[in-house]
């Protein structure tokens, strides 16, 4: 008997992961709407089904393994019938030289008898996803002498590509994924998601036929050329989640032509529009009184800065919303629209409009606050700039590595020195990195090597490691928080912009008003909030001392 929905939301409970009075209401709710309780229940907590398995696997104190790790040992394998293995979905697997016994249902006492007398064997009994573990028992039947005749006669059914592509985006909702990428290989259809900003494979079996029906279905929705498919195109819808999601987000698609066939990488854009603050960014508190001071001055320009990717626009939104009032005029340029906000007039740039047009159209509509999706040419960087002279905020986008760079950036295009000292509020520059799972997060004293980048080379500090729980489905990361490295504009920096100081002028004249992004991880890190791997990943090292770095309580 496989796990029932009540044994995982018991589970999910027991393991903090749900919470039972909300268990409860939601029951209720379901009743009413006539949905299945644990889709509501997922929804709610925008939850993978393979969290409350995991969940199950925690409980009960069963290991619970990752499967793209694991190898089927076919000795044994061979001992079991092929009937059993399609039924009960056993396997036995190998891991750093360990033999273990996987299934999706640990209650199934009989079968795991049965399976261990037939082996020959007692094995340690360890769980693992679902989906994972049924792909893996297909693909080895498949392949296999056991494969039953009778399937071979039948035609292969029909995917339904609606449902498909309903099921691969409400996986990538529930999972927080920033995007889909959709691959034609030889074996078939490979789906990939991101997730916290490293990429994971969806465990899915289709052939190259589905691979390009699901191409073609994506190239329609998002209004592209199905006929065309040598060469890229860009475009984007609107998708639907139905009850009891009952959500839209927007989908950026891109195509590329590869030698097997077309892929897509969607990136799912305005997930989080619900409630975003300037606090769930991770700003730490000095930064973010400035930020919070600085997006309510009456003029100026505050430029985030970062690659693709880096959350800008997130921190933009962020910003928007906490300045957004009936008393202030909003107005956006951007491409796409990747947050909707309500109460501001926001453009799409496209073919017959750019953003220094949108932008000087806008000036005529007696805005406060403007807000340019991205300056990457001289016009725009000009509009811009004469815009926040002439008594406007303006928040827009810059590629640079640090928040020093963007005013060589912007002299680059065009800008004169004079015009961009006399309107830069402040520059961030910001990075992202996993955020640790506060449910199990370990506490360690760090190594001399981890003291030493830290800035606390005499002092005995503690650091947290990732552990992996129900919670962060494993991975001992949930969510992603980013790293800051600002530079907030006085008098002195702005006169000094104007004469054509360079960026080591700059760096060393700033003093306080420039927190480099190395500074703001080594906090974060001592503070329980990421990793010190998770930052050397993304900044580089500035050799502290303790003066440099706060040392408060994990938060």
């Amino acid at each position: 008997m496989a796990l029932t929905d009540e044994l995982l939301m018991q589970a999910g409970v027991a393991t903090e992961l749900l919470d039972g009075e909300t268990v409860e209401r939601l029951r209720v709710s379901a009743r009413r709407e006539r949905v299945p309780i644990l889709s509501k229940v997922l929804a709610h907590y925008r939850i993978p089904v393979s969290a409350l398995h995991r969940a199950v696997a925690e409980s009960r104190q069963i290991p619970f393994i990752d499967l793209t790790t694991a190898t089927i040992d076919r000795k044994l394998l061979k001992k079991l019938p092929g009937s059993l293995i399609k039924r009960k979905h056993f396997l036995p697997v190998q891991i750093d030289q360990n033999l273990m016994l996987v299934t999706a249902d640990p209650d199934d006492m009989a079968g795991i008898a049965a399976a261990t007398r037939l082996i020959g064997a007692e094995l340690p009994i360890v769980m693992a996803e679902p989906k994972r573990l049924k792909l893996m028992v297909d693909n080895y039947l498949a392949t296999s002498a056991m494969a039953v005749v009778e399937e071979n006669a039948t035609a292969p059914l029909e995917t339904d590509l609606v449902v498909l592509l309903d099921t691969i985006l409400t996986e990538a909702y529930l999972t927080r994924a920033s995007d889909v990428h959709l691959l034609t290989e030889e074996e078939g259809l490979r789906i990939r998601l991101r997730i916290d900003g490293s990429l994971s494979d969806y465990p899915l079996a289709a052939d190259q036929s589905v691979a390009s029906g699901l191409v073609s279905r994506i190239k329609v929705l998002a209004g592209l050329d199905i006929a065309e498919q040598r060469q890229p195109q860009d475009g984007g819808f609107t998708y639907h989640l139905v009850a009891p999601f009952d959500l839209d987000f927007n989908i950026r698609v891109a195509t590329a032509p590869t030698r097997l066939g077309e892929r897509i990488t969607m990136r799912l854009l305005g997930q989080e529009s619900g409630g975003l603050t300037l606090t769930d960014l991770g700003m730490l508190e000095q930064d973010l009184a400035r930020f919070s001071q600085a997006i309510r001055n009456p003029y100026g320009m505050i430029l985030l800065t970062g690659p693709t990717g880096s959350g800008k626009s997130t921190t933009l939104f962020a910003a928007l919303q906490e300045i957004n009032k009936p008393d202030i005029n909003i107005m956006t340029v951007e491409n796409p629209i990747e947050y909707v906000i309500e109460g501001v007039s926001q453009i799409q740039t496209g073919p017959k409009i750019s953003f220094a047009d949108a932008l000087r159209s806008l000036l005529r509509h007696d805005p406060d606050v403007l807000m340019v999706g991205e300056i990457r040419d001289a016009e725009t960087a000009d509009v811009a700039v004469k815009a926040a002279m002439t008594g406007h905020l303006v928040f827009s986008t810059l590629h640079t590595n640090n928040a020093v760079s963007a005013v060589t950036r912007l002299i680059d295009i065009g800008c004169e020195p004079f015009l961009i000292g006399s309107t830069m509020t402040a520059v961030i520059a910001q990075r992202l990195v996993r955020r640790l799972c506060r449910h199990c997060a370990s506490k360690r004293t760090a190594t001399e090597a981890e003291r030493q980048a830290l800035g606390y080379e005499d002092e005995i500090i503690e650091i947290f490691d990732p552990v992996g729980c129900a919670v962060c489905q494993g991975t001992g990361f949930r969510g992603r928080l980013g790293l800051f490295e600002t530079l907030w504009f006085d008098e002195q920096l702005a006169r000094m912009v104007a004469k054509g100081a360079d960026e080591e002028t700059l760096e060393q004249a700033a003093g306080d008003k420039l927190r480099f992004m190395w500074q703001d991880g080594c906090e974060k890190v001592l503070r329980g909030m990421t990793t010190l791997e998770e930052i050397q990943k993304v900044a580089v090292v500035k050799h502290l001392s303790q003066s440099e770095v706060t040392y408060d309580a994990a938060v």
